[in-house]
């Protein structure tokens, strides 16, 4: 016979369960009646996940019921958090939550403004569906009174744990697609099935006796003449092509540079690992030649895999006898490149905090800045320049409220009125960047430098919630084809060759162009981009998501050659540098910046009716902070050599020295104290 003492804590178990089922699926689908048609439709799924709920919380009840009503009350709100997290991120991302998402906390926080263009309506159902949640809470809480403990107290919960292992262990099927993978089993089945791949296991067919026979197959590749052009790669922020668009029609062309150098030089696409965000994949999959296919599931791996020296191609090229500088227009911090750049080889990393006096266009930072850094450096340099730069003023999110000061744009077509402002507000951005590009381009043929620019997407545009502009343009359809995977994961590229006129057609995926790269400036690399090019010369460059491969000629025994070669690597003994005989020395030079500020000379003088002292050297920024006698103070600044210091007593300085922080309080830099007591 069923006891009240077992009966009642049942109905509370189960009815929490079904509560929490409903609302964390409502929530990751957008409405109750998703979460009605994913029940239909995948009935054993959802049974599973009630299933869970039910005996997860039944092991709750080792607490007494005020206990378990709070603790299975926190669960089901931080559940309900992580389905809105997962429902934002698909709509903007087109990929759910991954649990090595939440590695990247200092980078969402940064990236907020991707929340400020939800629709007002999402956040107005969150608020409410969080009143309702407080409201039931403190209803539940305030009736449940005092209550014995009862050897139920001690069963249900042990029969509840036991079950709920089970269940487990058992697990659910993992789609190839992630976004898949939790539209059929549900945000928290697809969420907890990742966190068991969040390890890199070996493959089945790796060990040491496999590399002897592997590294004799593939030919070195010898470089044919003495030439070391200055390379320069420009990933440019969310680079596409709108022509492509059938059903839109613009009043000009957003890049006709960029279209005329495409018809002269080679180009093509370049198929990347990510739609709309994480960049740092497709600079990995570049700078390393090595694929996110063989790694988890939205793994980034600057900040979990590149923890020591890597052949990469800033490495490479530094045997060559190549000074290697990155730029980027945005945070040191940022996927942690700072750290991550010193194992790929770079000598200099300079980041936003370094640009003399960066110019913001809205949200970020106008492109023209970095053309001419890349200019500064290459003008008059006797060492080949190896010159990777990470661009911002494309990045997203694109307006549907707003137009920057060289607006030009227009666009005609089946489009909603948002979804045609937002398309004009990123086609006005490309205006801007085809600029750059020509001019980047007519510059370096004015010096008369040997040079070869490789321009290209790193990830398409975020172009309104849920594919807005690509599905009402008629260019995505969600019919998850190949043609459409493609679509959605292909970038324009351009190699232009201040030598070579010759036009080839490319296409290869991210990871196989460090490696056409090499080949092509006549610079020998290493086993990796040997074989790498040995496929690229035979029609095999594309390298495919499982559900997709059979559509790529990469025979299954070279996707597993190039698995084994990438664990080995990254993550195992590296067995194949020891017996190639690949050496990395250590990168005790690299820095963040091209040099500490630098105080030359020390003067009195006055701005505006107030005292000063102007600060005369080099390497200053807009955001260096001049410290007097120690302290802080107020300053302003005039160009990277000149600053001036308030002070009002300039006769009791006795020290000056400049530190560059950046946006973490974090100092990056610092001057040599300069000692000017007694000569002011």
């Amino acid at each position: 016979m069923v006891t009240r003492d077992f009966k009642q804590p049942l109905v509370w178990v189960i009815g929490y369960a079904i509560f929490a089922v409903i609302l964390i699926e409502s929530i990751h689908r957008g409405s109750l009646l998703a979460m009605m048609d994913w029940v239909f439709e995948s009935p054993a799924q959802a049974l599973y996940l009630l299933c869970l709920f039910i005996f997860g919380f039944g092991t709750l009840f080792v607490f007494k019921r005020r206990g378990f009503f709070i603790i299975a009350s926190l669960f089901i709100f931080l559940f309900s958090l992580l389905a809105f997290s997962s429902y934002t991120k698909e709509r903007l991302r087109g990929d759910p939550l991954l649990p090595i998402d939440l590695l990247m906390v200092g980078e969402a926080r940064n990236m907020l403004q991707f929340f400020s263009d939800l629709s007002w309506w999402i956040w107005l159902i969150c608020a409410m569906i969080v009143a309702l949640f407080v409201g039931l809470f403190i209803a539940v809480i305030k009736k449940t009174g005092k209550e014995e403990r009862s050897k139920w107290h001690f069963i249900l919960p042990a029969l509840s744990l036991a079950v709920f292992c089970a269940l487990l262990s058992i697990g659910t099927s993992h789609p190839v697609s992630e976004k898949e993978n939790y539209n059929r089993n549900g945000v928290l089945a697809g969420f907890f099935s990742n966190i068991s791949v969040l390890k890199v296991e070996p493959p089945e067919h790796y060990s040491e006796d496999s590399f002897d026979a592997l590294l004799d197959e593939w030919q070195t590749f010898r470089p044919e003449s003495d030439r070391k052009p200055h390379i320069i790669m420009v990933m440019s922020e969310a680079f596409w092509d709108p022509a492509v668009l059938d059903k839109v029609k613009f009043n000009q062309d957003p890049l006709p540079n960029y279209r005329k150098l495409s018809e002269n030089f080679s180009s093509g696409t370049l198929h990347v690992p990510v739609y709309g965000g994480s960049t740092a994949n497709t600079e990995f999959e570049v700078l390393v030649g090595m694929s996110h296919l063989f790694l988890p599931p939205g793994a980034i791996a600057y900040k979990s895999y590149v923890k020591k020296p890597l052949p990469a191609l800033p490495y490479l090229l530094k045997s060559h006898g190549y000074e290697t500088t990155a730029y980027h227009t945005y945070h040191n911090w940022f996927y942690e490149r700072n750290k991550a750049y010193r194992w790929l080889g770079f000598d200099h990393f300079v980041s936003l905090e370094f640009f003399p006096n960066p110019v913001q266009d809205m949200m970020y930072y106008r492109d023209n800045e970095i053309t001419d850094e890349i200019l500064k450096k290459i003008n008059g340099s006797e060492q080949p320049q190896f010159i990777y730069a990470i661009t911002m003023q494309n990045h997203g999110p694109y307006r549907n409220d707003a137009k920057k000061f060289y607006a030009t744009m227009d666009a005609e077509g089946n489009l909603k009125a948002d979804s045609k402002h937002i398309l004009e507000f990123y086609a006005d951005n490309l205006v801007e960047i085809d600029k750059e590009l020509q001019r980047l381009v007519m510059k370096l043929q004015e010096m008369g430098e040997d040079a070869i620019v490789v321009f290209f997407g790193d990830h398409l545009p975020l172009l309104g919630d849920d594919y807005a502009v690509y599905k009402e343009a008629g260019y995505f359809s969600g019919d998850k084809t190949f043609d459409e995977y493609m679509k959605m994961y292909s970038t324009p590229l351009l190699v232009w060759d201040a030598k070579e006129s010759a036009r080839e057609n490319l296409q290869m995926s991210s990871s196989f162009l460090g490696a056409y790269l090499l080949e092509k400036a006549g610079l020998s690399g290493y086993y990796l981009t040997d074989f790498m090019n040995e496929l690229r010369n035979s029609g095999k460059a594309l390298l495919l998501r499982d559900d997709y491969k059979e559509n790529s000629d990469l025979t299954e025994d070279e996707r597993k050659t190039l698995e084994l070669l990438q664990y080995d690597l990254l993550s195992g003994n590296r067995q194949g540098m020891k017996l190639a005989g690949v050496r990395l020395p250590q990168n005790n030079n690299y820095r963040l910046g091209l040099a500490d500020p630098r105080i030359d000379t020390v003067e009195r003088s006055e701005y505006k009716g107030r005292e000063a002292l102007l600060l005369k050297g080099g390497y200053f920024t807009v955001g260096s902070q001049i410290y007097l006698n120690g302290e802080a103070v107020e300053y302003s600044f005039i160009n990277e050599r000149e600053m001036l210091a308030f002070v009002s007593d300039p006769a009791e300085v006795k020290t000056v020295q400049i530190k560059i922080f950046d946006s973490e309080n974090r100092k990056l830099a610092e001057s040599k104290v300069a000692v000017v007591e007694g000569k002011l």
